[in-house]
């Protein structure tokens, strides 16, 4: 289980638009981050981020070309900037939402961001907001099913009452 943390909009004009601009912060270490940092980044439009990125990675590099240290060390200095962008990832998210006005609304337990949002508004008490109907690609047709004598064949299904 994971702990979201909920971000809405400080003046929202309706509850739809609430609804629909609130966005789920996962706590903790972010994987992605520290696997491919500058991709990261950029595609969560930390611009911030990524240059203190760049900066402890050319700093690092420059460090390990310079001094006298093996190439295990100067690899090692290399990922400082990886570490930098797991650790600090999710927190780098959170600062630039209270940039632009949102505020921390609660936060939920859950495994998956869907289950975070799901939970979350349902605590809220927003019905309509959960009652709105999915999108046209969710919906599927319904499955007929054929009447089945027994049950795997195990059981004998009941006649009626006895």
């Amino acid at each position: 289980m994971r702990v979201w943390t909920a971000y809405e909009p400080r003046n929202p004009a309706t509850a739809e638009e609430r609804a629909d601009r609130t966005v789920f912060v996962k706590d903790g270490f972010a994987w992605l981050a520290l696997i491919l940092p500058l991709p990261w980044l950029l595609v969560n439009r930390l611009w911030l981020g990524t240059l203190v990125y760049v900066a402890i990675s050319v700093t690092a590099a420059t460090a390990g070309e310079f001094l006298p240290v093996s190439e295990g060390a100067g690899a090692a200095l290399a990922l400082i900037g990886n570490l930098y962008a797991g650790f600090e990832g999710n927190d780098l998210i959170r600062r630039k939402l209270a940039r632009r006005g949102f505020v921390a609304a609660g936060s939920v337990i859950a495994k998956r961001r869907d289950e975070a949002e799901l939970t979350f508004f349902e605590s809220r008490g927003a019905p309509e907001i959960l009652a709105r109907p999915a999108p046209a690609s969710v919906h599927a047709a319904p499955v007929p099913r054929k009447e089945a004598s027994d049950v795997l064949g195990l059981f004998p299904r009941p006649e009626g009452a006895r």
